[in-house]
């Protein structure tokens, strides 16, 4: 249990100062290009709180995948793990680009990063839940 949380506390640090820089740094000039897709910055405030549990859920899942069936392969099989995640989100992404106006671009970078992401968050849940060392 104390690893459990122990690499949601981890990855959950990871992933919303991650979110913060692609989204509010990097990305910011790719969004504001399409303003008619977004919110206005003060309603998205006002739901922010959602961002706080969608990533808190996506996080949870992704140590509860780790934990019941890839723990024991250390750091490569997080990284597996966050690869074959990703492969779904981009196949989600992919279904939005075809029934939204998204920019084909946003999509790239989303998942591009997504992916480096992904691999990060694995390789810190695996090295949180590396196996034990024999005598």
């Amino acid at each position: 249990m104390k690893r459990f949380v122990l690499a949601f506390i981890a990855a959950y640090i990871f992933i919303f100062f991650w979110g913060w820089l692609l989204n509010g740094v990097f990305l910011k000039d790719v969004y504001a290009q399409t303003p008619n897709l977004w919110r206005p910055q003060s309603e998205m405030m006002s739901l922010f709180h959602w961002i706080i549990i969608g990533q808190a859920l996506i996080v949870f899942a992704f140590v509860m995948m780790y934990a019941s069936g890839f723990a024991g392969g250390g750091v490569m099989a997080g990284i597996r793990l966050g690869v074959l995640l990703e492969i779904a989100a981009i196949g989600m992404r992919l279904g939005f680009y075809a029934v939204q106006p998204f920019p084909g671009k946003l999509i790239f970078y989303g998942s591009a990063s997504g992916l480096i992401e992904m691999i990060i968050v694995g390789a810190i849940v695996g090295a949180i839940y590396k196996p034990a060392r024999t005598a």
